[in-house]
């Protein structure tokens, strides 16, 4: 899986303040599975994959303890 590409959609969405014509918030979000899947070829195999791993699923990053 280390020399392998994945390939994923996803979308980010900007919130804009029209006051102050600044960015005041980001969501990201995009879906790993699917990839995942179709490279490791079993949903045993992705789950596998995200065991203990510092990014979920969705592409949200999980903070180690």
């Amino acid at each position: 899986m280390m020399t392998k590409k994945i390939v994923m959609q996803g979308s980010v969405t900007f919130g804009w303040d029209k006051a102050t014509d600044k960015v005041t918030s980001i969501y990201a979000q995009a879906d790993l599975v699917i990839p995942l899947l179709n490279l490791l070829g079993s949903l045993e195999d992705v789950a596998c994959a995200f065991y203990k791993a510092r990014v979920a699923p969705d592409c949200r990053f999980v903070r180690g303890s």
